[in-house]
């Protein structure tokens, strides 16, 4: 802040004038300073011109240890290439620019709205650039969570049948394009709703949970395990080099839950379980040829006896 004195301005009252000035840039300083709102501002190489005590604790270091030293030295290179982007190009064009950053930390990452000014010598060039974030972690948090439980089935965390279906697609999309094959397992617990009426449906809700964490452990990180109704659950397995390790699979699985499950004191101690298999292309070429006929292949299971593997076989004229 500059103060040009009058010439009836005496010397008295300059050196007030002066100290009035001094003591509201040392306010506004304090403010910056003690700002909840990362504040920090860069010269035209990178290095820091200033960083207030919020951004220092954002990126868990003290303010000595920034001032001076240069966005590079702060950040992974890759990070800090991206940043000091944004802030060249406010220097470039002398413009406001807003945007959404991300600071990894140990105990969690934070998410920032930061707006990127120019600051102006008297020559109208940029002489630096000031950076001013504000905290929107707890939003983004809440629209990660809405986001997981618009595709994730509430009870399980499954994939729900929206996004199992997108998983399904593209799995069939690459298939397609590279010349492979994929098996799509439709599965169906035996007697479910005899759990349900026996033993109450707050015991049928956590076989569901358990049932859901041994279809995850029988199967590949590249696979897929969704929840689509009640007690019916499917499974792709993209990229399977024959038939017969889907039927390993599903065995795999039918084996699994045959295996005695503590149902918090019912009687029924295990299930069982009925699985269809449809082969990509073999048993159809899109979603919905495959769900119907890992679907049938699942109800001739059922029709022979339950508790048991079935793969789809071409209906004979």
């Amino acid at each position: 802040m500059k103060f040009k004195p009058d010439k009836r301005t005496t010397k008295v009252e300059l050196i007030r004038e002066l100290e009035a000035l001094q003591a509201i840039e040392e306010e506004y300083r304090l403010l910056l300073d003690e700002s909840s709102d990362p504040i920090f501002a860069f010269y035209h190489d990178g290095r820091y011109r200033y960083v207030n005590h919020a951004f220092a604790d954002g990126v868990g270091r003290k303010r000595i240890d920034i001032i001076g030293k240069k966005i590079w030295d702060i950040f992974s290179k890759d990070e800090a290439d991206r940043r000091f982007a944004v802030v060249r190009w406010v220097f470039e064009n002398g413009q406001t620019k807003v945007i959404e950053v991300c600071v990894p930390r140990p105990d969690g990452d934070r998410y920032y709205v930061t707006t990127v000014k120019p600051i102006f010598n008297t020559g109208s060039e940029v002489h630096s650039v000031i950076c001013i974030s504000k905290d929107i972690t707890e939003r983004k948090i809440m629209e990660e969570k809405l986001a997981h439980m618009a595709q994730h089935d509430c009870l399980t965390n499954l994939p729900n049948r929206a996004l199992f279906s997108d998983r399904l697609q593209h799995a069939i999309s690459e298939a397609s394009r590279n010349r492979t094959r994929l098996a799509l397992l439709f599965i169906d617990l035996d007697n479910f709703k005899t759990v349900n009426d026996t033993c109450g449906h707050s015991v049928g809700d956590f076989l569901l949970q358990r049932v859901a964490q041994h279809l995850r452990t029988c199967v590949r990180k590249s696979d897929t395990v969704g929840r689509i109704a009640g007690d019916e659950f499917v499974v792709v397995l993209p990229g399977i080099v024959d038939d017969h390790y889907a039927l390993a699979v599903a065995e795999k699985i039918h084996q699994s839950l045959n295996q005695p499950f503590d149902l918090d004191g019912c009687h029924f101690q295990a299930i069982s379980s009925s699985i269809g298999i449809a082969i990509y292309p073999d048993h159809g070429t899109n979603e919905i040829e495959l769900l119907r006929n890992a679907d049938y292949a699942m109800y001739q299971a059922k029709d022979s006896g339950r508790n048991r593997v079935t793969i789809f076989q071409i209906k004979q004229a």
